[in-house]
């Protein structure tokens, strides 16, 4: 068995800054600072851990904002946005066909590892209709940082099947650098997109097993798991 592991922004879709702004809407509203996370990089990052950052920036103790307050704030935000017409929503190059194609090799286990928290993660697959495609996950909510996410996702793989997977024969699918670190730093192999803020060349330096610059060749991208 394989385990094949998606990222969410910019690799599956694009909410159109939908949960961005949710989180600056939710920090504003507890923090009283307006467009709060302005200089802070969020790509590749977890939920908690861009919060974390942007406490402190702003020189604001952890206490003030607790994670668990801003969790919950922020879903109920972001189930508003989601639905704000205005926003330039799609899924990216290759989605869902991909996913269709994945879903039906009786060796692969599609999961989902991104910064997200969990629900959020869900209300956005959810809003696009593919969250049914995913049979676990590791999340933002699961831990701060991301190199922590590929041994969670493996001890729930475990837990759905009865047997453990080989972390190389795991697959962390993303378009950021983070996305890479987080695969090789368990023995994971990691295939880059240029979907997001990063042009191939730039994902390519931080050498992943596959780089492409979208996932619309899904012929070629299924290839990758029958090796």
């Amino acid at each position: 068995m394989k385990l094949v592991l998606f990222d969410i922004d910019g690799t599956l879709m694009t909410t159109g800054a939908a949960g961005s702004d949710a989180m600056r809407h939710v920090f504003a509203e507890l923090c009283g600072i307006p467009d709060g996370f302005a200089g802070i990089e969020m790509s590749g990052k977890t939920d908690a851990a861009i919060l974390r950052e942007a406490l402190t920036y702003h020189q604001l103790d952890e206490a003030v904002v607790p994670v668990d307050v801003f969790y919950e704030r922020y879903v109920s935000r972001l189930r508003l946005t989601l639905q704000e017409a205005h926003r330039p929503r799609r899924l990216m190059p290759g989605i869902p066909h991909l996913l269709e194609a994945l879903a039906g090799q009786p060796d692969l286990v599609l999961g989902l590892l991104t910064g997200n928290f969990a629900i959020g993660a869900q209300l956005k697959l959810e809003s696009f209709g593919i969250w049914h495609y995913f049979q676990l996950g590791a999340y933002g909510s699961d831990h701060h940082d991301r190199n922590a996410l590929v041994p969670i996702a493996l001890q729930r793989a475990q837990s759905l099947l009865g047997h453990t997977i080989p972390a190389q024969q795991t697959f962390v699918i993303g378009d950021t650098p983070r996305d890479i670190a987080c695969a090789h730093v368990h023995g994971a192999r990691a295939v880059a997109v240029a979907t997001g803020n990063y042009p191939v060349d730039d994902l390519r330096r931080h050498e992943p097993e596959h780089c492409f610059e979208d996932l619309g060749d899904v012929p070629a991208i299924v290839r990758i798991f029958q090796d």
